[in-house]
């Protein structure tokens, strides 16, 4: 077997080992509220509709909740009826964070007082693990510097290798593969750790964007004397009083 087989082969068996099936209550249970989901539904005659929408909830039975898409008159009533099957992803933010998969039916659309889609909880879900490792959650600010503008932020969590941080609805947008530099300032030491790196992935949760980064060289280093910093505070990671 070539060197080429074999780094394809070490890819396929890392892929499967980060992918597992669980069961529609456990999966769901994954998801915040709030959360934006992706959805795809495809028609009898094999015409396909792509949009987002907001995950509302569950019932916790048989019935998943989502809020209704924006999307013209036409494409509702070519769409959206009871019976069509969905395909959704969603992100989980939780543990090592996932992207959870999963085929449905549309059970009931609601029209008033406002619209909503009610879902069947299929039996199970797919899950496909995005990090290599977990993440700590942490109780820090930090600031992005755009051109004459710095943008506050709030740290969700972070590891040796990547964080995650959200900042308001209404702030920049960025894209996938940004490159970007996340300054920290110790409010003790005033010492400032610049965390660089380029956006793995970006999603909307809780009227916030929130965004995945994986650290380059330099962020690397930076994270490391950050980490040495920090305290656990009964709840979450923070720098010494």
């Amino acid at each position: 077997m070539s060197i080429t087989d074999n780094l394809l082969k070490k890819r396929l068996l890392a892929s499967r080992e980060r992918e597992k099936t669980v069961t529609g209550l456990q999966g769901i249970a994954m998801m915040n509220h709030g959360s934006e989901v992706t959805f795809s539904i495809k028609t009898p005659l094999g015409r396909l509709l792509r949009a987002e929408t907001t995950f509302i909830g569950s019932n916790g039975k048989d019935n998943i909740i989502l809020e209704y898409p924006v999307v013209s008159p036409q494409a509702s009533m070519d769409y959206f009826h009871e019976g069509f099957w969905v395909t959704i992803k969603a992100i989980s933010e939780k543990g090592e964070g996932a992207q959870i998969s999963f085929k449905t039916q549309i059970a009931h659309i609601v029209e008033k007082p406002v619209r909503f889609l009610i879902l069947d909880l299929p039996r199970s879900m797919d899950l496909l693990q995005l990090r290599s490792e977990a993440r700590y959650e942490v109780q820090l600010q930090g600031q992005i510097l755009l051109g004459q503008r710095a943008l506050l932020v709030d740290f969700k969590d972070l590891s040796k290798n990547g964080c995650c941080f959200r900042y308001d609805m209404n702030g920049p947008q960025f894209d996938e593969g940004h490159k970007l530099t996340v300054s920290i300032k110790n409010p003790n030491t005033l010492k400032i750790y610049h965390l660089s790196g380029h956006i793995k992935s970006i999603h909307r949760s809780g009227g916030a964007n929130n965004c995945g980064i994986l650290f380059d060289e330099y962020g690397l280093e930076q994270v490391k004397t950050l980490l040495a910093q920090l305290i656990f505070d009964g709840a979450k990671l923070s720098f010494k009083s």
